[in-house]
């Protein structure tokens, strides 16, 4: 509109130009023809365009130079440039004017329009209109104003937006309530200011009519302010962005609305209560008129109720005088009130008080299990590494003086985890197991354990068991914890006399009676001795020692295995402690004793109760098992899987023994031999890998084969420790009963064939004479192709590769065996004499199970893992591969030539794990606190020192403890698979998983089991 209006001025201004510009160059110079040029600047000064009259100024000033440069006749050039000059300056002077002069009637103009458009506003809001008809009339102003497709109204209604009030939009799309905050009108009205939005036309606000529908490509949101409130919002649809004006406009109104559209709400209430008041006053004249109808009744009842008011007056005086009796029971029921809140306040400093005290012991109780714990640990190590006298330098009396030491150390540490006990048992942590006992030979036990101490002491020590009295299922450990503490008492507090144990039948269970001759108790003292730290005579004088815990410990331990302590003594007479234990109380129990044929035990060999772990809600056949079975191990933690596995094996006609941890694995597979095992790999106490590791090892199990099932992939690492094959969960039940009645067929193919590649016939027949036994069939080959033919057209359970062939190298052998689906690929060990580089041995690690290097002790190792991977049973081997395989084991090649980084503050351990390594060909490399650890691993990311290939964390050290040292070592990339193995002595139920969240791979308690000690480092140990 603007443009058009300006059109014919331009024009004008433009022919004023050329008309003058030829007058000018009709004239001589002396004639002042460019002053008409302030026609067309005062002309330009009329338009809408703040620029032309600066723009009309210049080319003014352009033409007076032209006319100057093409006319030089008249008066003196100079005089006329000057004047020409000056009347430049004067036409610029002018048409900044002019500029100012546009924009000051511009905005006077957009002023005007803006102040028309709130006054139309402010009359279209005028009168009593309620808030959806003062919405319409401002909607409908504003839309022809603005010249607006479509406009919405919401006002703040409670937690949201409800809709007002819509301007040609159409209606079913729009919702009837916004919740609070949400989209850009939400965002509008939470930050008071007004939004615009260009939207595509997918997603622009549709208006329609009744010919035509359309949407609105630009959106603008403006808030609606009631003082420092905004109660809500108007959008408008427009086909162009908002001017600045329309923008000024609409903030105006959105402040005049909001205090409308608040003065509307009000009024609206108003009605609303002026309509529910003249409700009321009908329903009041209703209730006058039925008011004035009872008043006669009223005064007729008035009569009556003055004659019971004399009445009233007499039972008033009564009450006043109940009611001073209650007043002074109200308030000494508020003075016991009052006491009761100052005891309730006392009661609850006091549980405060306990709970802290109760966390003070735990805390005791850990750093002084630390303490004990730390010498015990090496006392252990060393006494066991004396005890089997690996250097041969040792006499037998020598051997058994260390044997007793280890006992009489683990003896202190069954005395460290009695004191710990009392702690556990306080938290309800304590767990309690259930084993088949025979009270006989517990009473032997007891008997021999206390029979020194009783002779030392001049005493005599007996065991009187009642005859015909069956097993007892109860916890065996606890069930002696118990009887030691009472016989240790009675023999510590009888000078002379006997001390007598008594085992015989009680209501509903079996009592357990220790009888002495001693001092007795006196009465008053009785129920002091089962407090925790009390003794009856606890003076500083007194002639007995102890720390008052084991009767306490003993009364809460009968309490958890659903029995009860009695005491009956007389002062100088003696004392008789009695445990009594129902019959059967417990859950877990004992597997049975499985006869073997092939390797009875000796008659007069004790046969050993083996106690496993149940696992909740399956009930396996451990009992059932008969010599002629054949038997599956389950290793398996979660139920429905075991439960999967064990109808599996009674399909397959295998008995199912299900055990649940590595510990119980390992126990159950040494008692039962069974003919499979299925092994999971995430176990709550171990990795399923440290399990597989300990049966491979020991020669009784060692041949058993093993199918491991597991949600964890460590499939290399399981098939090189001697596994017969790995499936990942969730597996299929016919894929698994397929892999099962392979290993079975497995198990019945007696006759195993072993491939030698080597090209040397003298190497050959070596090796043949050295593989070769009653079940085991060995086949040469030369050559690669010979070999690849004989897997192509024969079976054949094992390959022995030597690297080095006339036609093709070890690696492509590998390669087309691996690609060839026509040929077997069994388990293939690597024998060379060829020294590998680290890129060649991790080239052969994805084809082969074991690489051996030819050398002294090579032929040691071969037998091993070709047994091994043969799954042949030790006791049928020849004499001489027996001797071998003992050499090998003895031997360890996953530690030969390792270096392992301790990281300990107390020498003794370090001297103890020194002498665990070393005599495995590992190099053991010391550490004292965590900063020394991250030094040595700093020294060898500078090449400055030989590879660390694991470490052994302690957690309690000075300087930097264990957690933070693993944390920092974590931090670095190149350490971040660097195996750490946490060693703790504290003995808290929390520690593990403080270690493994550390980033360490797995953790063991001191004082540390060898076995398990070497179980882990070879399953962590990089190959």
């Amino acid at each position: 509109m603007t443009r058009n209006l300006d059109l014919p001025i331009i024009g004008i201004i433009i022919a004023a130009f050329g008309g003058i510009f030829a007058l000018d160059m009709m004239f001589p110079l002396g004639t002042a023809v460019w002053l008409l040029y302030l026609l067309p600047l005062t002309l330009a000064s009329a338009t809408r365009l703040p620029s032309a009259p600066i723009v009309v100024a210049l080319l003014a000033c352009v033409a007076m130079a032209a006319g100057f440069m093409l006319d030089r006749s008249g008066i003196d050039p100079q005089v006329a440039a000057f004047n020409r000059s000056m009347a430049g300056l004067v036409y610029v002077a002018l048409g900044v004017t002019g500029r100012r002069l546009i924009l000051n009637r511009l905005q006077l103009t957009r002023t005007q329009w803006v102040n028309q458009a709130q006054i139309d506003v402010s009359r279209g809001m005028q009168g009593d209109l309620s808030p959806e008809r003062l919405a319409k009339q401002v909607l409908t102003i504003l839309g022809d104003r603005l010249g607006a497709r479509a406009a919405v109204v919401y006002a703040r209604n409670g937690s949201g937006h409800r809709l007002l009030s819509s301007w040609g939009v159409d209606d079913a799309a729009l919702p009837a309530r916004l919740p609070e905050g949400q989209g850009h009108l939400g965002r509008c009205i939470s930050e008071g200011r007004a939004l615009q939005l260009t939207l595509s036309p997918d997603e622009a606000l549709g208006w329609t009519s009744g010919l035509s529908r359309g949407r609105s490509a630009h959106a603008v949101i403006v808030p609606l302010r009631d003082g420092q409130l905004v109660n809500g919002a108007v959008e408008l649809g427009l086909d162009h962005p908002a001017p600045g004006r329309v923008m000024e406009l609409l903030e105006g109104v959105g402040d005049r609305m909001g205090v409308a559209l608040r003065s509307a709400q009000y009024r609206e209430q108003l009605q609303e209560l002026l309509e529910e008041t003249r409700r009321q006053a009908e329903e009041l004249r209703g209730h006058g008129e039925e008011l004035a109808a009872s008043n006669e009744e009223l005064e007729e009842q008035t009569r009556q109720l003055q004659d019971s008011q004399r009445r009233l007056e007499a039972q008033q005086a009564e009450l006043e005088t109940q009611n001073s009796q209650l007043e002074s029971q109200t308030q000494e029921m508020e003075e016991q009130r009052d006491a009761l809140a100052r005891s309730r306040r006392m009661l609850e400093d006091q549980a405060q008080e306990l709970a802290r005290e109760s966390r003070y012991k735990s805390e005791f109780v850990a750093n002084m299990s630390h303490e004990l714990r730390t010498p015990l640990n090496a006392l252990l190590i060393m006494a066991r590494l004396l005890s089997e006298n690996r250097g041969r330098n040792l006499t037998e009396e020598q051997v058994r003086w260390a044997e007793t030491i280890e006992s009489s150390g683990q003896d202190l540490l069954a005395l460290i985890n009695d004191i710990l006990d009392l702690s556990k048992i306080e938290s309800g942590k304590l767990e309690v197991s259930n084993d088949l006992i025979d009270p006989q030979a517990v009473a032997e036990k007891l008997v021999r354990a206390f029979e020194v101490q009783a002779r030392s002491k001049g005493l005599q020590l007996v065991a009187e068991v009642a005859p015909g009295l069956g097993q007892v299922e109860t916890d065996s450990q606890r069930l002696e914890q118990v009887l030691r503490n009472f016989i240790s008492n009675a023999l510590k507090f009888t000078e002379r006399g006997r001390v007598t144990l008594r085992i015989a039948p009680a209501a509903q269970g079996v009592a357990f009676s220790v009888e002495d001759t001693g001092i007795g108790i006196d009465a008053d003292q009785q129920e002091n001795v089962f407090e925790a730290f009390r003794q009856a005579d606890g003076t500083i004088s007194r002639r007995f020692g102890g720390t008052g815990l084991g009767l306490s410990i003993s009364r809460e331990l009968a309490d958890l295995l659903g029995g009860r302590i009695t005491l009956t003594s007389e002062k100088g007479r003696g004392s008789v402690f009695t445990l009594i234990l129902p019959a059967t109380p417990a859950r877990q129990r004992p597997a049975a004793q499985r006869q073997q044929v092939a390797a009875p035990l000796p008659e007069a060999q004790d046969v050993d109760v083996v106690v496993l772990d149940a696992l909740p809600g399956l009930d396996d056949d451990h009992a059932d098992i008969t010599a002629d079975d054949r038997v599956m191990l389950v290793v398996e933690d979660d139920v429905e899987f075991a439960r999967l596995l064990y109808d599996l094996a009674h399909e397959l006609g295998f008995r199912c023994v299900c055990v649940g941890r590595a510990d119980d694995a390992v126990r159950a597979a040494r008692h039962f031999l069974p003919q499979a095992i299925v092994l999971d790999m995430g176990l709550p106490d171990h990795s399923g890998l440290s399990a597989l590791d300990r049966l491979k090892r020991d020669t009784s199990t060692r041949h058993i084969p093993v199918h491991v099932v597991s949600a964890e992939d460590y499939t290399k690492e399981a098939l090189a420790q001697g596994a017969i094959s790995y499936m990942l969960k969730p597996v299929q039940r016919d894929h698994l009963a397929n892999a099962i009645r392979k290993l079975e067929t497995r198990l019945e193919q007696r006759l195993r064939r072993v491939l030698i590649v080597e090209d040397d016939p003298a190497q050959m027949e070596g090796l043949k004479a050295l593989l070769a036994s009653d079940e085991v069939v060995t086949v040469g080959a030369g050559t690669a192709a010979r070999a690849l033919e004989i897997c192509r057209t024969e079976t054949v359970d094992c390959i022995v590769l030597d690297m080095t062939l006339p036609d093709a190298s070890g690696f492509e052998l590998l390669e087309q065996l691996s690609g060839d689906g026509t040929a077997s690929f069994p388990p293939v060990i690597v024998y060379t004499a060829r020294a590998l580089s680290e890129a060649e041995e991790q080239r052969l690690r994805r084809y082969s199970k074991s690489i051996i290097i030819k050398g002294a002790k090579s032929p040691e190792r071969l037998i091993n893992e070709v047994t091994l991977f043969l799954h042949q049973v030790v006791s049928d081997l020849p004499e001489k591969q027996r001797e071998m395989l003992a050499a090998s084991l003895n031997r360890d090649g996953q530690l030969e030539g390792r270096r392992i980084l301790v990281v300990e503050d107390d020498i003794r351990n370090v001297y103890a794990l020194t002498g665990v390594f070393e005599p495995h060909g590992a190099t053991v490399q010391i550490a004292r606190n965590g900063r020394e650890a991250l030094e040595a691993l700093g020294r060898v990311n500078d090449g400055a020192a030989p590879k660390i290939d694991l470490v052994l964390m302690d957690v309690m050290m000075p300087e930097m403890d264990g957690l933070t040292a693993t944390r920092e070592i974590r931090k670095l990339d190149r350490w971040k698979t660097l195996p750490i193995i946490m060693l703790t002595a504290k003995a808290m139920a929390e520690d593990q998983n403080q270690c493994l969240a550390a980033g360490a791979n797995d953790y063991l308690p001191k004082p540390l089991d060898v076995d398990k000690l070497l179980s882990l480092t070879r399953v962590w140990m990089p190959r």
